[in-house]
């Protein structure tokens, strides 16, 4: 088993890239740092910095570790307050669209059963988002469905579809892509704002779909940042895609205009959990309040 301060005091090493310094913000003497250091090197047969008079340096090994390491040592102290002061954390990685449109609804209803609890949400591409599950950094992942399928991971969650509904093209009230029915090839003519569209999400499409895309370089503008779309397609002839949980509401604002995609596009939600660990009460909660948004 790692002893922890082992890893703090490697941590400090690393980051200030000396013994000296690394000994001084721990309260410690170098000598200590140093036996910890070549205590940690010893155990695992491995060389973590290359030492002269004047440098340190880490080794590949240790820029391997440098991460792994701090992951740990936040994971030992969310352990630590909720054992000793009761306190509990939900950590949610999903996809930047449900970060920014769909995620707060669900946390103001999910408050009111669990007031205490804090929540820690981010976004994150798929396959670093099941790497945090497997490895408990997150306890909920959500995303779109066709962004998770095929991934050989998966099968180490528990996945459940929370929802499915259209897609809507938006763009500005007077904009030229309203005034026909028009084709998806005619719609992706105009440049695009998307909050998605990762590489697994396009290689999930249907290959007529996938083809047309490619033709024109669709999407033109790929923004992690769903808000950022949504202000491009109202100030700009840029035209963006939405649910239609998002898309309804401005268009009845009349911030925006829109209508459904053609070729039977649909938003999927899906929530996963580590399928060799039993669903927590609050995880659980909170999915039961993405599904009534």
């Amino acid at each position: 088993m790692i002893d922890l301060k082992l890893l703090q005091h490697f941590e400090a090493v690393y980051r200030l890239e000396s013994f000296s310094k690394a000994a001084d913000s721990l309260n410690l003497t170098h000598s200590a740092v140093t036996k910890s250091i070549q205590n940690l090197e010893q155990r695992w047969q491995v060389n973590l910095f290359h030492r002269t008079t004047r440098t340190v340096a880490p080794t590949e090994a240790a820029k391997r570790l440098y991460p792994m390491a701090i992951d740990l040592m936040e994971f030992a102290e969310t352990t630590r307050r909720e054992t000793v002061q009761g306190e509990h954390i939900l950590n949610i990685v999903c996809g930047p669209g449900i970060l920014e449109g769909l995620l707060h609804p669900a946390l103001l209803e999910f408050r009111k059963a669990y007031p205490e609890t804090r929540i820690n949400a981010e976004s994150k591409a798929p396959l670093d988002a099941i790497n945090d599950i497997l490895q408990r950094r997150s306890h909920l992942l959500l995303y779109h469905t066709a962004s998770l399928a095929g991934l050989p991971q998966l099968k180490r969650l528990r996945m459940q579809e929370l929802y499915t509904e259209p897609y809507y093209l938006m763009c500005r009230p007077d904009h030229p892509v309203l005034t026909d029915n028009k084709s998806l090839a005619e719609i992706l003519q105009y440049d695009s704002a998307i909050a998605g569209f990762d590489q697994h999400f396009a290689a999930n499409l249907a290959p007529e779909h996938r083809r047309v895309f490619a033709e024109h370089n669709y999407p033109k503008y790929r923004i992690l940042s769903q808000s950022a779309c949504i202000d491009l397609a109202a100030t700009s002839d840029i035209v963006t895609t939405l649910p239609a949980r998002i898309a309804q509401p401005l268009i009845k604002a009349g911030r925006l205009d829109g209508f459904a995609l053609p070729g039977d596009f649909s938003f999927s939600v899906s929530a996963g959990t580590l399928l060799d660990s039993a669903p927590e009460p609050t995880v659980s909660h909170f999915i039961d309040m993405l599904k009534l948004g």
